[in-house]
């Protein structure tokens, strides 16, 4: 058994569930009633606007789809330095 082999792939599977959950999260929690009851209530007033925008939920969640971007990116490398 191949210990570098298996770390690497082992490293790289956790770094792209990471990526996923991650991106899943950014995806759907701006526009969840989590997101409007818990979230925006709890932020400081200066910001409270902005986290209730539709233009920065959309920036959240182009974040989230760029986790995914970047989750396919590592299982298309598999993890190998460039």
């Amino acid at each position: 058994m191949d210990t570098p082999q298996t770390l690497r792939a082992s490293s790289t599977l956790i770094v792209v569930l990471y990526l996923c959950v991650a991106g899943w999260f950014f995806v759907l929690a701006p526009w969840s009633r989590f997101w409007s009851s818990h979230v925006v209530p709890g932020a400081p007033p200066w910001l409270m606007g902005q986290l209730a925008s539709p233009a920065v939920r959309g920036a959240l969640s182009a974040f989230g789809l760029l986790h995914f971007f970047t989750a396919a990116g590592w299982l298309g490398n598999g993890g190998r330095q460039a």
